[in-house]
């Protein structure tokens, strides 16, 4: 029997911090549970504080699949204790590619610098042909409408080239169900052989 096709692992990039609004936590519990429900593994930076300890506590509490990728000397910043597997690698670069490596999409929400750099990273490596893997945003609360309406002026101006729109770039939404739906959908538009 042909094994079903179907989106099975995900990266999500987000906060080490809570915010100052209690829906972004919120919505990070959602999305875990989301995920957990649609049997999606998700790998992440393997912190246990803010929208990412919500993320992978929900993820777990929901018996989903999770794997925290760490590097070394955040292990003694952090005081870590994980929620699911973990694995402790030497550096940050080793830490980004090995997310990666295991993952078949990527998920963005609400973070800081280094949220904001995975996810461009992510899409440089898109637009560079890199990779075909999915790439989604979860805009809660708007965060992140200004970093749309930015690469909407890049398109529009002639810097992001071969797309004519952002949400040819990535799947938004403001919904972690709708979010993950889409991005589901997205994938296996991807990587079902058309007959």
């Amino acid at each position: 029997m042909e094994e079903e096709k179907r989106l099975r692992t995900v990266a999500v990039y987000c906060g080490a911090s809570a915010g100052k609004n209690p829906v972004y936590t919120q919505m990070a519990a959602e999305l875990g549970a989301h995920l957990a429900a649609k049997q999606i593994h998700v790998v992440y930076g393997g912190s246990r504080f803010g929208l990412l300890g919500s993320m992978a506590d929900a993820v777990v509490a929901n018996g989903g699949g999770l794997t925290g990728i760490l590097p070394e000397f955040f292990t003694k910043y952090e005081n870590y204790q994980p929620a699911g597997e973990e694995i402790i690698v030497t550096d940050m670069h080793t830490r980004k590619k090995m997310i990666f490596d295991k993952v078949e999409a990527f998920i963005a929400l609400p973070g800081g610098v280094g949220t904001m750099e995975e996810l461009t990273e992510i899409l440089t490596w898109s637009k560079l042909n890199l990779h075909a893997k999915p790439i989604a945003l979860l805009n809660v609360e708007g965060y992140y409408d200004h970093f749309i309406q930015w690469l909407m002026r890049g398109i529009a101006d002639g810097f992001i080239h071969q797309t004519g729109s952002v949400e040819e770039l990535m799947v938004i939404s403001e919904n972690p169900k709708d979010l993950v739906d889409q991005l589901c959908h997205r994938w296996t538009e991807g990587n079902i052989p058309k007959s």
